[in-house]
């Protein structure tokens, strides 16, 4: 039975209600969903087969069932129909990628002494939220110069409640040390109180209010206390100078402008809040070539919005087809009123017009970037001889010092680039290790258990790549190959190891093929660097990836005690095994541990049993 016998079938079994609908393959798999006023309205127009498109009629021909959901409302069944896209990604559906949640920044007012600090995920916690930000570098940064600023703190509870005397941050003019009564609790909470102030955009009244006490303290001969309001001014202006355009008026605003060009699209989004413009991030989402640029933005703002909060104002630069049931359901989800606009002139129109031409930008670079990756793919098969050109590549490598906390990484590429949702590490439990081997460093066992853990793992959730390249030599390549043999997939994966050559000299790199086949480039062949260049990401994945697990390991709780430092941190760890093992220590055991005092251990046993 054919995709419109499946259609006929299903009709009387459908309702007339609004709703949404899904299209199912013979893999069971979703391949197209849809919203509806009337759903059987809707599923029966594509019965008329030579009104539809091209893509839509290859789709048609694809379905071999159809599900349904019906909802109150047509805009109830535009969000459901969102979500289900963001979360399923169906191939015939305009889909929004690599939409990580965004940081914000967190002041936790409902504490006696509120924080400062850097949020990502579902807002549960009690305070006041601002952002989205681009990136959480820029959190950081921000961060940063608040606390110069503001001189807020941004420690844990555990920590600020165990410190007897001021930390670093103090010392170098980042907190007002309110752990040890520095500051007067409504001094305190007058700076958090003017930091809140300050990122809803009252920044010309918190320096004028700052500048006025400066001159105050600078007539009055207290220059010292001068400088360091200065200093504050200063980590304010530092704020400002990095944010490009700031429009009071236009208050809490997201700024959506879309470009497409040679059937690929870019859509550029700015935050404005509380005037002030937080910065922005682009995305490429995926669509069908001959998508119109206003159906793509639509859909765009719909999957945008599913998991995030909805701001009052937004500004697009296209006239999406929906433009009432979109606001509507934004509306619904939101429990405000929405605005979306197209400005025709004044400041919201530059702005409007600065995200477009970003967009425009970052779109002929992504272009270019593809062709380039095209052609080099194309050189691959070529060079090594390969029976396809990849169109997925994963490159491997190992990390670790002296045999201690090795991890394995993964890379991801394809035509579009580097595919970072579909990085991954391992950490290396050391199930495969070979007996004849005494050392903690063996390369060929960690490589055997990372291939071993991602091929065992369904090739839906991720799929098998064309190509392997592994960071190392003749061993590594058979110990990969032997791996490939087992689970069955030498003919679906090729192969390639990638070894420095003599000296371990950069450009003198040995690739080896199946069979111990050498393969050499010469120093300035430009597929050689396209080659390094996947190499040396998957390089820095794994330092970064082994420092994170380094570090994360030598974090401890004890960190937080006052007057715990390596060496004690070290010996306790020595004595008892974990910081789990001291937290239900008795006194009198904790006592035992060499270069620990009497005053040292209560300190300690205090801190566990009064948290």
């Amino acid at each position: 039975m054919n995709g419109l016998d499946i259609i006929k079938n299903k009709l009387s079994n459908i309702s007339s209600k609004p709703g949404i609908y899904q299209y199912l393959n013979s893999k069971n798999e979703i391949i197209y969903i849809g919203k509806a006023k009337n759903l059987k309205k809707r599923i029966s127009s594509y019965k008329n087969t030579s009104s539809l498109s091209n893509r839509i009629q290859r789709m048609v021909h694809q379905i071999n069932n159809i599900e349904t959901i019906t909802t109150k409302t047509e805009a109830e069944a535009f969000l459901l129909e969102s979500n289900l896209i963001k979360k399923n990604k169906p191939k015939f559906n305009i889909v929004l990628r690599d939409d990580k949640s965004l940081p914000y920044i967190l002041i936790t007012t409902k504490k006696k002494w509120p924080q400062i600090i850097k949020h990502r995920g579902k807002q549960k916690k009690d305070g006041v939220y601002f952002g989205p930000y681009p990136s959480p570098g820029v959190v950081d940064k921000t961060i940063n110069s608040l606390q110069k600023a503001f001189l807020i703190r941004s420690c844990s509870d555990s920590y600020f409640n165990g410190r007897s005397r001021a930390c670093l941050l103090f010392q170098i003019k980042k907190c007002s040390a309110p752990c040890v009564k520095k500051i007067k609790e409504s001094d305190y909470l007058d700076l958090s109180s003017k930091t809140i102030l300050f990122l809803k955009g009252k920044n010309k009244k918190i320096q004028s209010e700052l500048k006025m006490k400066m001159e105050k303290y600078s007539s009055n001969q207290l220059y010292e206390k001068a400088a360091n309001l200065r200093d504050r001014v200063k980590a304010l202006n530092q704020i400002q100078e990095k944010q490009s355009i700031n429009i009071s008026s236009i208050g809490d605003a997201d700024i959506i402008s879309i470009k497409k060009k040679k059937n690929k699209a870019c859509i550029q989004v700015f935050y404005f809040r509380g005037g002030q413009n937080l910065g922005g991030r682009y995305y490429f989402p995926r669509h069908e070539e001959n998508e119109k640029e206003e159906n793509i933005l639509q859909s765009f703002i719909g999957q945008y919005y599913s998991d995030k909060i909805v701001t009052k104002l937004i500004l697009i630069n296209k006239k999406v087809p929906e433009i009432s049931l979109l606001t509507n359901a934004l509306k619904s989800k939101s429990g405000y009123e929405i605005n979306i606009e197209i400005p025709l002139k004044g400041k919201k129109k530059i702005i409007l017009k600065d995200a477009e031409k970003n967009a425009e930008k970052e779109l002929d670079k992504k272009i270019n970037e593809q062709a380039n990756n095209k052609y080099f793919l194309k050189t691959i098969k070529k060079a090594f001889k390969l029976n396809r050109t990849p169109k997925s590549i994963e490159i491997y490598d190992i990390s670790h010092i002296s045999g201690d906390f090795v991890v394995g990484a993964m890379v991801s590429f394809n035509q579009e680039g580097f595919v970072k949702n579909k990085y991954r590490k391992f950490n290396i439990e050391g199930k495969y290790k070979r007996k004849e081997i005494t050392s903690k460093s063996d390369d060929y066992s960690s490589i055997y258990e990372v291939l071993n853990r991602r091929l065992k793992k369904s090739s839906k959730l991720i799929p098998y790549p064309d190509l392997m390249i592994i960071d190392g030599g003749k061993g590594h390549l058979n110990t990969s190959l032997n791996i490939l043999k087992n689970l069955n997939l030498e003919k679906k994966i090729e192969l390639i190891s990638i070894a420095k050559g003599e000296n371990r000299n950069e450009g003198n790199e040995n690739f080896y093929l199946k069979g111990n086949k050498l393969v050499k480039f010469k120093t300035n062949d430009k597929t050689l660097f396209f080659l390094q260049r996947l190499r040396d990401e998957a390089h820095r994945f794994a330092i970064t990836s082994h420092k994170n697990r380094r570090s994360k390991i030598s974090k401890s709780i004890l960190d937080e005690i006052d007057g715990i430092g390596p060496n004690k941190k070290r010996d306790l760890l020595k004595y008892f095994g974990s910081s789990n093992q001291i937290k239900i220590a008795k006194l009198n055991e904790i006592e035992k541990v060499k270069g620990i005092n009497k005053n040292i251990a209560k300190k300690i046993y205090n801190f566990f049993h009064e948290n």
